[in-house]
């Protein structure tokens, strides 16, 4: 079966091979205005292997997003999605600003600090080791570069799937100004942006500061709290030094801060009969009062008793210097990322005391990075480093009302009350402020060397060779505090008592190789074949450690044949990947019931997965004034030997027919657009447009995660006049609307959804 699927490959890859090549030695027969030779395409430096280059000579999967970053409706990071390929982004719920990133169906769905993300986003070379705090609003960013495909060699850490590259924007050493924007919009939308350049030594010391205020109302309204909710309260801001005393030197030094007091969206009551939910007191059984799907709550609406904020400190040092020599190019990057939340999530979204749970996290993070990249030889050509990374986190999670709710059914959540707990006696009935609560404390180090090469064998070929050892430790320590505590009085927390204590250390190699083909200035072909690897661990986020919190590593191969060519004497670029991934020992996240009053997430190495796709990106400068761009992805991913217990009835089952998270078959991305000369200022109108089919977002394939497919358009009109300008921009103007789904084992379910149509205008200036 293997031999006849890579067969089949190798020969449709062969066919596309030379069907491409041909096409570059064929004359496009597009329309063109007369002056075609000023149609040339910018070219786009990106440093998605370390080093700058053309991202036409980069043999591998990655778009470049930049000029794209100016436009009104790009608010926030999730809005990239048009622009890539097999790339989705959606809020974390239960982190404010947290991110669900997907790349090729490998997704970073879990809020926890015990379970690391498969998506690896990097900014300004410091790595984040966690999904919280990385949903970064558009401020102050030059680039993003999405890397498709495991990222093994040079970046390493648990990128199983893929890199988000954040570049920053760059220090000026010789041209003082600043650059302002003011926006207002729908539900109450209040933003100011500011990046000011300031250089204090003509040439050779400059000063960058930059800080931004986002204020959002929010699309929900909470009929219960009559309040509008699921807004934004964030405030970015620092600075950024750059000294270059001569040609050979240069340091930065890049400080910055984010506070953020946002609501973590809006739950929406979605308990149906047999829930605990709907036989408690406040809800009963009364289909009205939200015991049955859609009851009361909207896309809009919320009859939620609680709400969802943030109270979230972000910050972030990161220090990169550079030595250049005429053989060697010397790097060194040091980062430190310190963050502190607090979340409080009111999970049954009803207007009842069920299920509410509040998080705090603790998590610091260093790094070092030395590297030196060769500049003697022009034959061969190679980076080598040394990647050092120690993350260290604390957090508690608190669970509200619901032994309470349990006591009033006569279900006591333990059998003789809080026995053997010093200092605490049974209180029946229960206050409503009574928590159960878990701790858990984890010191992770990460050491890594890593080397890859390019060995230009001949003139139109190129041979690349690396790999990646890395060396992992985790040492874990977690439990459950006294059962019961009355906070709202003023009790401490408890601390934890019988505690799990584990330790572990996974050493792994992966490996490199491709080749490069390049007949000419405007084709380049490649085939590649890596291995990614992802650390194992111990899930935090249990109930108790009755059931066992430790999982394995997975990894994945990769193998891939690409092309990158540019047609129409450069107006025209056509770029695209064919790839297929195998997993084995995949990380799976899943939700089991324990009993009447627990559930227990666990992450268990449950299944391989394979994945086959397919990625076309087209970019056509049609005339000075006209562009277009359209994307293109290809998914076809299926389980194979998925055994595990779904249910928590302690049964392994062959689970191999559900279809994989996050995965749909097609998604189709089109962006165009036009400037003309009005007046003594330029008016430019763009519109982007995304489809998405259908896929599944529950691990059970639940019929109520699966959501339907989507289309949804964005769309921005601006005028500019020397250094002024101003945008009138809508997201989701189709207002296309989708809600996500979650059940907690029987006890309650809730949905979010995506927001509606939005609009706004932003007014700015540069001087």
């Amino acid at each position: 079966m293997v031999d006849i699927y890579f067969n089949g490959l190798t020969a449709a890859i062969l066919s596309l091979g030379a069907a491409i090549f041909a096409l570059t030695s064929l004359p496009v027969t597009w329309a063109a205005d007369s002056s075609a030779n000023n149609l040339v395409i910018e070219e786009i430096i990106v440093t998605a292997r370390k080093k700058e280059e053309s991202i036409q000579d980069t043999p591998l999967a990655v778009t470049a997003i930049t000029g794209e970053l100016r436009e009104g409706s790009v608010r926030r990071l999730e809005d990239i999605q048009a622009f890539a390929p097999n790339l989705f982004i959606n809020r974390t719920p239960g982190i404010a600003s947290g991110a669900a990133i997907t790349i090729r169906g490998v997704a970073s769905l879990e809020s926890d600090k015990s379970f690391e993300p498969s998506i690896g986003v990097v900014m300004d070379g410091m790595f984040l080791g966690t999904s919280s705090g990385v949903l970064l609003d558009n401020f102050d960013i030059e680039r993003i570069e999405v890397l498709r495909g495991p990222q093994g060699t040079l970046f390493g850490k648990n990128t199983t799937g893929g890199i988000l590259n954040v570049i920053r924007s760059p220090v000026s050493l010789n041209e003082m100004g600043a650059d302002i924007s003011l926006t207002g919009g729908s539900f109450g939308r209040q933003d100011i942006k500011a990046v000011a350049q300031i250089p204090l030594i003509e040439d050779t010391l400059g000063l960058k500061l930059f800080g931004a205020s986002i204020q959002h109302d929010g699309h929900v309204r909470n009929t219960t709290l009559n309040t509008d909710v699921g807004g934004d309260d964030k405030t970015n801001y620092g600075f950024t030094v750059l000294w270059e005393p001569n040609d050979d030197f240069d340091l930065k030094v890049h400080h910055e801060i984010m506070e953020d007091n946002s609501e973590q969206g809006a739950y929406t009551n979605r308990n149906v009969v047999g829930e605990l939910a709907c036989t408690i007191t406040q809800i009963g059984f009364d289909p009205a009062n939200g015991c049955e799907k859609d009851a009361n709550d909207g896309p809009d609406t919320t009859e939620s008793d609680g709400s969802n904020f943030s109270n979230n400190d972000y910050e972030t040092t990161i220090v990169t210097a550079n030595f250049n020599t005429e053989a060697f190019l010397y790097t060194y990057i040091y980062s430190l990322r310190d963050m502190d939340e607090q979340n409080m999530q009111d999970f049954d979204g009803a207007p009842a005391h069920l299920l509410r749970m509040n998080f705090f996290n603790d998590w610091e993070q260093t790094s070092h990075e030395f590297r030196v990249t060769s500049q003697f030889s022009d034959t061969v050509q190679f980076i080598a480093g040394f990647y050092d990374w120690e993350a260290d986190f604390e957090q508690r999670w608190d669970v509200y009302d619901l032994f309470y709710q349990l006591s009033r059914l006569g279900v006591p959540p333990w059998g003789a009350g809080r026995q053997g707990v010093e200092g605490y006696s049974d209180v029946f009935p229960w206050e409503d402020d009574v928590a159960g609560n878990n701790g858990q404390s984890q010191v992770t180090t990460s050491t890594a060397v890593f080397f890859s090469a390019d060995w230009f064998v001949a003139d139109n070929w190129t041979l690349t060779a690396g790999f990646r050892w890395t060396e992992e430790e985790k040492d874990f320590v977690g439990g459950a505090s006294a059962p019961g505590y009355y906070p709202l009085r003023g009790e401490p927390w408890p601390g934890i008592f019988n505690p799990y204590e584990a330790k572990a250390k996974w050493t792994e190699t992966t490996p490199k190789l491709g080749l490069r083909y390049q007949p000419s200035d405007d084709a380049m072909f490649y085939a590649s074949y890596s291995e990614g690897f992802k650390s194992g661990g111990f899930f935090a986020r249990q109930a108790n450690y009755l059931i066992d919190p430790s999982y394995e590593p997975e990894y994945v191969k990769n193998y891939e044949f690409g092309w990158k060519t540019t047609l129409q004497d450069g107006r025209m670029i056509f770029n695209g990947a064919i790839f297929r991934s195998d997993y084995d020992d995949k990380q799976e996240s899943i939700l089991i019931p324990v009993d009447l009053s627990n559930v227990a997430t666990v992450v268990r190495n449950a299944s391989s997965l394979e994945m086959t796709g397919l990625e076309l990106e087209v970019m056509y400068q049609v005339t000075q004034a006209w562009n277009v761009m359209a994307t293109y992805g290809y998914l076809d991913s299926e389980y194979a030997d998925y055994l595990a217990d779904l249910t928590g009835d302690n049964i392994v089952t062959d689970n191999s027919a559900l279809v994989p998270r996050n995965t749909p078959k097609n998604t189709f991305g089109l962006t165009t657009s036009y400037t003309a000369k009005v007046g003594n200022g330029d008016l430019k109108a763009r519109i982007s447009y995304r489809h998405r089919s259908d896929m599944e977002t529950n691990s059970s394939n639940d019929p109520l995660g699966t959501l339907d497919s989507i289309s949804n358009v964005n769309a921005t009109v601006s005028y500019t006049i020397d250094n002024y300008g101003v945008s009138l921009w809508g997201r989701n103007i189709t207002d296309q609307r989708e809600e996500r789904w979650a059940t907690i084992g029987g006890l309650t379910s809730r949905g979010w959804w995506n927001e509606p149509a939005t609009y706004g205008v932003t007014v700015s200036a540069s001087f």
